[in-house]
């Protein structure tokens, strides 16, 4: 199993005017390299999300290219970018740039998106992102491989474009597709219909990025529908990769205040939803939890810490990395 972390860039919404400085980002970026991690994860939203989030991010391209020359063997990944209010062809564009200038160390994570606000902002009706990011996955994937493409689509149309240069990785950086299942206050406000989404992963993906928290029955069964569209696909489960994103927080030296405290500086749900959502705990609690989601198949994390918590990422790097290799 490996381990990714999400970079804390944290901006607007209750944290108001506070904002992650380039130090910040440049000694999270090099610390996670040096203590380990594969790979520093960047969150995607144009908007604070009120409805689940209490806070907005730094634009995740623009992060990652900050942290691409300060690091040099940890990965860089976009967990996730909203692919249907960005046009393809500029995408396709951004992310090979990004792999270019990192070496190759670009993890392409991309997803329908959820928020209302975001689609009225940029003109895309919300009912529409399955599609768009069906046929962006496809518009983007053809222009890494093929020297010139005409496309004739639902909401693209054009002919004889090519956007170079091409990624490094051939034949294109990993394509990492989030959605499935959700419980809770985000089962109400994503409305997901999971059964196309999880088509989509298994069409298009690399890996499949799981989102129903801990809920280890909710995820396995999400994972074996993948796996049923895998093989209608003709695509390998052994070339595929199981992976699962979420909240972590460790609990010990700390009060239930405390963690309540800061989960409110990233997340607008009750604090019952997050108890049930996230990995938290003692350290032999996390660990179980991460061996309960190894048990169901999983083979990588991605870990979302609340702040940058050096003891939280000691413990992983010195504990958890070690024991689940």
């Amino acid at each position: 199993m490996k381990f990714g972390l999400v970079v804390p860039n944290f901006c607007g919404g209750v944290r108001g005017a506070e904002i992650p400085t380039l130090s910040n980002l440049v000694g999270f970026s090099q610390k996670s390299e040096r203590l380990g991690f594969d790979c520093l994860w960047v969150i995607d939203h144009l908007c604070v999300g009120w409805p689940i989030y209490s806070t907005t991010w730094l634009d995740p391209i623009v992060t990652l290219s900050a942290m691409a020359p300060v690091t040099k063997t940890i990965k860089l990944g976009t967990s996730v970018i909203v692919l249907p209010l960005r046009p393809p062809p500029i995408l396709a564009k951004e992310i090979a740039s990004l792999d270019i200038i990192s070496d190759g160390r670009v993890q392409f994570g991309v997803g329908n998106g959820w928020w209302e606000k975001e689609f009225e902002a940029c003109g895309i009706p919300k009912k529409e992102r399955g599609a768009r990011s069906s046929e962006g996955i496809d518009i983007i994937l053809k222009l890494w491989e093929e020297d010139s493409l005409t496309y004739n689509g639902k909401f693209y149309s054009f002919k004889d474009v090519s956007v170079v240069p091409k990624p490094v990785q051939k034949p294109h950086p990993p394509i990492w597709i989030a959605g499935g299942s959700a419980i809770g206050k985000a089962k109400e406000v994503y409305q997901i219909k999971a059964d196309p989404v999880l088509k989509r992963v298994a069409q298009y993906g690399d890996v499949w990025l799981s989102r129903a928290y801990t809920d280890v029955e909710r995820l396995s069964g999400d994972w074996k529908l993948v796996q049923e569209y895998l093989k209608e696909y003709g695509k390998s489960t052994s070339k595929f990769t199981f992976a699962h994103i979420t909240w972590i927080f460790l609990t010990e030296g700390k009060s239930e205040s405390t963690a309540k405290e800061m989960f409110a500086k990233c997340l607008s749900i009750p604090f019952s939803d997050v108890k049930k959502e996230a990995i938290m705990g003692t350290k032999r609690e996390i660990i179980k939890q991460l061996e309960d989601l190894r048990g169901i198949g999983i083979q990588y994390n991605v870990l979302w810490p609340t702040h940058d918590d050096d003891e939280l990422l000691n413990f992983l790097s010195k504990e958890v990395l070690p024991s689940f290799a």
